[in-house]
């Protein structure tokens, strides 16, 4: 398969993965201040921004944190790469470039998505409803995602474009799960929240409040786990259990551990190595992080710090994605 081909069916998988995390966050995260009225304005956006990692590029353009400019920059905004009309529209370039790879349903949904949207504009979903336009944006991707999963062939094409998918997804739910961690835990001084925040995440008690309820279902909602979660923990919502639930369940597909898990599996089928042992640097990243996981307890990552678990699992998402990018996508 030529790099290029495999580049291209890499950003697909992310691409759409994004637009559908960028609106699951917004539209969640909208509503949840909407039903919040203790949770202000400011913190609700600027938690959107963080989790995104463009809070700079936001600021450099000269936006304020007001809704239509939030809406505007995730949604439509052609300079930002990551927005939903962006991605859409990414997605669209490179599924064109690589259409005898893909199957026409495939081709034929990514290109009704990209001239639906462009229909939109932040003006019509203010007018409208914004719980309509990000469903829109949800279904359209799943729809793409069960086409992909009904008509793509087994192989290299659908191995590339499944390790784009989960990294990406890997990489929003730690990213969510590390911004709203800060915006829901309790306020420490210093001293306070290094002998107090680990132990404010494994006792449900220290953070129990309707706000902080509202808002770990809202970091499960994110990623479209609430239904999940409440069949695996009938006994409640608690910090503790959510950060389980997301970074270490085997079974869930937005986790963080079966999300790596589905990478190493794709990319040693793309190399064909059978051997416990890696072969490149990419399964060497993948494999080191994955084993990892299904040896850590969510006792030791909250006991160890949760944030610098997060950041640490981004960082490692990031080196995962060039170390794939320098072994087979470099051309």
């Amino acid at each position: 398969m030529l790099s290029r081909h495999a580049d291209a069916s890499f950003w697909i998988g992310r691409y759409i993965e994004r637009a559908e995390a960028t609106a699951r966050m917004i539209d969640v995260h909208y509503h949840f201040g909407l039903e919040s009225p203790l949770v202000g304005e400011a913190m609700r956006w600027s938690s959107i921004l963080a989790i995104s990692g463009q809070e700079e590029l936001y600021h450099e353009q000269g936006h304020t944190e007001d809704e239509r400019s939030i809406l505007h920059f995730f949604a439509f905004d052609p300079e930002n790469s990551s927005s939903i009309a962006s991605c859409i529209e990414l997605a669209r370039d490179n599924g064109r470039s690589i259409r005898d790879q893909i199957s026409s349903e495939m081709w034929k949904c990514l290109n009704q998505m990209y001239l639906e949207f462009r229909d939109w504009n932040v003006d019509r979903v203010l007018s409208t409803s914004p719980f309509a336009f990000f469903e829109k944006v949800k279904e359209s991707s799943q729809l793409f995602q069960g086409v992909t999963n009904r008509t793509l062939m087994m192989g290299e094409t659908r191995d590339f474009h499944d390790a784009g998918r989960f990294l990406e997804r890997a990489d929003q739910t730690a990213r969510i799960l590390d911004v709203k961690y800060h915006d829901l835990l309790p306020t420490f001084s210093e001293d306070e929240a290094k002998k107090s925040a680990p132990k404010a995440m494994a006792e449900a008690g220290s953070v129990g409040g309707p706000v902080d309820v509202h808002g770990w279902i809202a970091v499960l909602k994110s990623v479209g786990a609430f239904e999940a979660f409440r069949k695996t923990f009938r006994q409640g919502v608690t910090p503790a259990r959510v950060t389980q639930f997301l970074l270490l369940n085997p079974q869930f597909p937005a986790s963080v551990r079966h999300s790596i898990g589905r990478i190493d599996s794709c990319i040693r089928r793309i190399s064909g190595n059978r051997d416990v042992a890696p072969v490149n640097e990419a399964e060497r990243e993948v494999g080191r992080l994955y084993n990892e996981l299904n040896f850590m307890q969510a006792e030791d990552i909250i006991t160890g710090g949760l944030h610098e678990f997060l950041e640490d699992v981004q960082e490692r998402c990031n080196k995962i994605g060039e170390a794939i990018h320098k072994t087979y996508l470099d051309y």
